[in-house]
């Protein structure tokens, strides 16, 4: 990323939270408070995997690879006169990289909020780039004649076809399933597996597969001790789906956000998470 790169993203931040606070509101439209990130710079090392590292391109390429092998070896085994085979993605972090927004807002100390994301996504949208291997991959699967479904809670549909355009991934209507407005993505996943025999789904977090996998309702209310023993209930839902993992399932890494975030957010008493657990004296 160069200097007038990073000095775009600077502008585009500083206008965008700009626009905010010059707007008039009613008390009744007035956005939450902004959440500071504590402790500050938490999400620093993970942004910088993303943006800088070559093990995180490596990664993402791995699992694009392992993809095309997957859906070649699928589509041998298929027969004919069923239903179109199809690959469903996740967009954000799968096929589009914000790290752009994650780099504004750890720069600003902040935590991820919706009206931030709108304004950098209205100033700076078009400097969303994509994730390594994805455009390769879609390729791949479009040459073999497979349809392309994406399935994203991204909330601004015009700037999210701006950006697929400006990538040049053409997506029929009936193929991209927007926020609905709650993270719950089984309808949409149903509704393409009433029109296709989807071979396989590409996500950077688990609930882009199914709903199985998020954590409990609430868990951001509960005590530490509560949310520490749901963490391994979690992984015993993965262990319990392990032939899924690079068979039916392709996840792309994410370090920045997602569901795996959720009991945390709690400051310097975070570190109780980590193992080996404190010893009592």
């Amino acid at each position: 990323m160069t200097w007038k790169t990073l000095g775009s993203l600077f502008t585009g931040a500083v206008l965008g939270i700009s626009a905010f606070t010059l707007v008039p509101r009613s008390p009744a439209e007035a956005p939450p408070a902004l959440a500071k990130e504590d402790p500050q710079y938490r999400s620093l090392d993970a942004n910088l995997f993303v943006q800088s590292s070559a093990e995180y391109r490596a990664c993402c390429l791995q699992a694009y690879n392992l993809a095309k092998l997957r859906l070649t070896e699928k589509l041998a085994q298929r027969k004919d006169g069923g239903k179109p085979a199809a690959v469903v993605l996740d967009l954000d972090e799968t096929v589009f990289d914000n790290s752009g927004y994650q780099s504004m807002i750890a720069r600003s100390g902040l935590g991820f909020n919706q009206v931030l994301f709108d304004g950098w996504e209205a100033s700076q949208g078009d400097l969303v780039e994509a994730v390594p291997g994805a455009l390769e991959f879609l390729a791949f699967a479009k040459e073999k004649g497979v349809a392309l479904c994406y399935i994203t809670n991204r909330m601004n549909v015009p700037k999210c076809h701006e950006v697929l355009k400006r990538m040049n991934i053409d997506v029929p209507e009936a193929q991209l399933k927007v926020s609905t407005g709650k993270s719950d993505k089984t309808e949409r996943r149903e509704a393409i597996l009433k029109n296709f025999d989807v071979l396989l789904y590409v996500g950077d977090n688990l609930r882009d597969f199914h709903e199985d996998f998020r954590f409990i309702p609430g868990i951001e209310k509960m005590t530490i001790a509560d949310a520490q023993a749901q963490i391994p209930v979690r992984n015993k839902v993965i262990d319990d789906n392990t032939a899924k993992f690079g068979n039916e399932y392709i996840i792309i890494p994410n370090p920045m956000y997602g569901e795996w975030t959720k009991p945390f957010g709690r400051g310097a008493v975070d570190l109780e998470f980590l193992r080996p657990v404190k010893k009592k004296n």
